[in-house]
């Protein structure tokens, strides 16, 4: 028995079909580097917005301590001192004024 001859065009179909296996696996292969890459990128990213947002915080919680301590009486009191001329009268500075209706017995009666 002799040995059958492929056909040319057979030939050509299965090296077609080798090489476009072949072409597919590069796409795939590529397709997968590049979401692997960005992946990475996407990674550090949200690593670097996580150190902010910690930084962030943390500043946040410094200057509500600071508003906290620059809104208290002791504070207000000391500034308004020092930059206003101002001062907390003292009792023999301050007079206590009757209520309206307790003056010279002028009551209103119903």
């Amino acid at each position: 028995m002799a040995a059958r001859k492929r056909s040319p065009s057979r030939a050509r179909s299965g090296r077609a079909l080798v090489a476009m296996g072949l072409g597919a696996f590069i796409v795939v292969t590529a397709i997968v580097v590049f979401r692997r890459s960005e992946g990475t990128r996407v990674a550090r990213e949200m690593r670097s917005m996580e150190g902010e947002l910690k930084d962030l915080r943390s500043k946040k919680i410094t200057l509500k301590t600071q508003l906290r301590g620059a809104t208290s009486r002791a504070t207000v009191i000391r500034e308004a001192e020092k930059r206003l001329g101002m001062h907390v009268a003292t009792e023999a500075q301050a007079r206590s004024l009757p209520e309206a209706g307790a003056r010279s017995g002028s009551a209103v009666t119903p």
